[in-house]
């Protein structure tokens, strides 16, 4: 079980999260002006859609209270607080903290390093596994898998080693070119991303996979409605490559819109097989 203190933690991070997500979000011109740094209006909004991933990841986990079902969130959750943390930390020169809006940017990434700190002292603790109710999950899945985790984190890799004339500063993927403060933060998203799919391929059991598809979906609903407010801004004939930014989140989407209905499926045809 999640101890009482790291769902509470879990749960003012949502909420913090979730305030952050909406004002990125919902006024991404406003909030690219007052940022912590340097961004655009089109990346203000993305970082909005995880900021609304963020919150529900941190919620539901919270909600579910037990480490063997929320283990892909709470990894995700790991990951991306210390990763972001790191980018910080390099980049403080560049910070820019006169605003309202970027003390609420270092309040929320300050929760999510204090629950990357207990989810760390518990797991040392406990060493939990992985839920075993649900269905088997099967090989197309497991397969799925793995393609997401080595395109996503070789994603990751990149935004990470890349310099400021590579491929992922110029516009060739991501519509807009991307300073290396902002190029590393979002590696630093894509390794959370893939880094929480890496427990689930010894998943015994389908629920902690879907409960990780969950979370997904809301990053992908986010992220993509983003991408469709700045269509305009996107040159698919020039940058061929930006249909992968694209192409990326909308087969996401049906993949986990194919493992819902597959598992729906299973659960009516065999509600005792299923484990329910």
């Amino acid at each position: 079980m999640i101890t009482p203190l790291t769902r509470t933690s879990l749960r003012v991070s949502a909420v913090l999260y979730a305030a952050l997500g909406v004002a990125l979000f919902a006024a991404p011109d406003w909030s690219a002006a007052n940022f912590a740094w340097k961004i655009s209006a089109f990346v203000a909004m993305t970082m909005g859609g995880w900021c609304i991933g963020n919150a529900y990841t941190a919620w539901d986990a919270a909600r579910i209270g037990n480490w063997s079902t929320a283990y892909g969130n709470l990894v995700y959750l790991w990951v991306f607080g210390v990763l972001e943390g790191v980018v910080i930390f390099l980049f403080r020169e560049k910070l820019l903290l006169g605003s309202l809006l970027a003390a609420m940017y270092m309040l929320t990434l300050g929760s999510n390093v204090w629950v990357a700190i207990l989810l760390t002292k518990e797991w040392i603790q406990t060493r939990p596994g992985l839920s075993t109710e649900g269905h088997s999950v099967p090989t197309w899945v497991r397969g799925l898998m793995i393609v997401f985790i080595l395109f996503v984190g070789f994603l990751a890799l990149y935004g990470w080693v890349s310099g400021a004339e590579g491929r992922g500063a110029d516009a060739s993927i991501f519509p807009e070119p991307l300073s290396m403060f902002s190029l590393r933060a979002f590696a630093s998203f894509y390794a959370a991303l893939a880094m929480s799919m890496v427990p689930m391929l010894w998943a015994k059991g389908s629920q902690s996979v879907l409960t990780l598809g969950k979370a997904g979906m809301s990053f992908i609903v986010a992220i993509t409605i983003a991408a469709l407010v700045y269509l305009s801004i996107f040159n698919f004939s020039e940058h061929p490559g930006q249909l992968m930014y694209m192409g990326a989140y909308v087969g996401a989407f049906f993949v986990l819109i194919g493992l819902f209905i597959f598992d729906k499926r299973i659960q009516t045809a065999s509600p005792i097989a299923s484990g329910r």
